[in-house]
């Protein structure tokens, strides 16, 4: 993300005070950027690519508010600033970039996942984290998208992805994608899979698109074995390590 990018996240970013603006480079420069520190010279760099009047004195602001007190919004250190934790957290909440919490494996265990693709891991940990906030149609909607991609995966890692597209170029809607997964001849599906996915497609169906449904806890917690059953097969199926070479 380029700064310019970044100021647009910032409701604003044009409206407020220069030395504001300082507090929002440094969180770039730290938390966008990761680097280690923030000095003058880089604020004054961003200043200057957002074609902005700098402040006055940077270093001066920097190090003033550096000092323990009420005021205090930086600490220093040997590579530069640091955002002093409640600043950080206002910015946090400003521009929406508040931590994921840590999800469990209450629904399944997401070290399963862990030799996919990222995006995939990224789904699976907003399927836990949405059960473990009480979620459950979040859950499922996630749950779902997670089925649907590693379905698609799997054809494409064994070259016949066309089979499950339309006339339009378009992969078909999950329904045909599990009837066509599921009678596949180049691979062997267990039973447990064969069972569960028609199950768990039907709930997402349900939390995605019937307005009068609102999934329950138990609603997950009946599929949540079969679920990890589900994800382990096809996993296994697409054999990613190998995949990757």
């Amino acid at each position: 993300m380029t700064v310019n990018e970044f100021v647009e996240c910032v409701p604003s970013f044009d409206d407020i005070s220069k030395s504001q603006k300082i507090d929002f480079l440094v969180y770039y420069h730290l938390l966008i950027l990761k680097e280690n520190g923030a000095k003058a010279s880089d604020i004054d760099a961003y200043f200057g690519q957002l074609h902005l009047e700098p402040y006055s004195n940077i270093p001066a602001y920097l190090s003033k508010l550096s000092k323990r007190g009420k005021s205090q919004k930086f600490l220093k250190s040997n590579t530069g600033y640091l955002l002093h934790s409640s600043r950080k957290k206002e910015i946090d909440e400003l521009v929406g970039n508040r931590p994921t919490p840590k999800p469990t494996n209450d629904l399944f265990p997401l070290e399963i996942l862990n030799d996919t693709h990222g995006y995939l891991i990224k789904v699976g940990v907003q399927a836990c984290v949405c059960y473990d906030m009480g979620l459950y149609d979040a859950s499922l909607v996630m749950v779902r998208k997670l089925t649907e991609a590693l379905i698609i995966e799997c054809f494409q890692r064994h070259g016949i992805d066309d089979e499950i597209k339309g006339s339009d170029g378009y992969y078909y809607f999950l329904s045909k994608l599990v009837d066509k997964f599921l009678n596949q001849t180049i691979w062997t599906v267990n039973r447990n899979t064969a069972n569960a996915l028609p199950m768990i497609k039907k709930l997402g169906d349900l939390s995605a698109h019937n307005i009068r449904f609102s999934a329950k806890k138990p609603d997950l917690d009946k599929i949540s074995h079969e679920l990890r059953v589900v994800i382990e097969d096809i996993v296994h199926l697409i054999d990613y390590p190998n995949w990757k070479k």
